[in-house]
């Protein structure tokens, strides 16, 4: 009975620690999540989207939705840079 009962309080506090999230934990997760551009040609699926390539990884990027006539329809900041498609996000890379 102890044995399950240390075996379930351990299972739960592994992942309340790796589940749980800040404030801070979310902006710092965010600014990596999304699909990845198709290496060498930045491809991303569908029409809407665009490769914003990343400052600190050389040939890497993720899929943004693409900012049109500089704005973006879900109320994110419409970023540009040197090369490629201004794309939508909450903060510019």
């Amino acid at each position: 009975m102890w044995r399950s009962l240390v075996v379930a309080a351990l299972c739960v506090v592994g992942l309340t620690a790796c589940g749980g999230s800040t404030g801070a934990d979310v902006d710092l997760g965010s600014q990596e999540q999304g699909l990845a551009c198709e290496a060498g040609s930045g491809a991303c699926p569908g029409t809407t989207n665009t490769c914003a390539w990343l400052p600190n990884s050389p040939g890497e990027g993720l899929c943004r939705p693409a900012c049109i006539n500089g704005t973006c329809s879900n109320g994110q900041t419409c970023c540009t840079q040197p090369n490629g498609a201004p794309y939508c996000n909450s903060f510019c890379y």
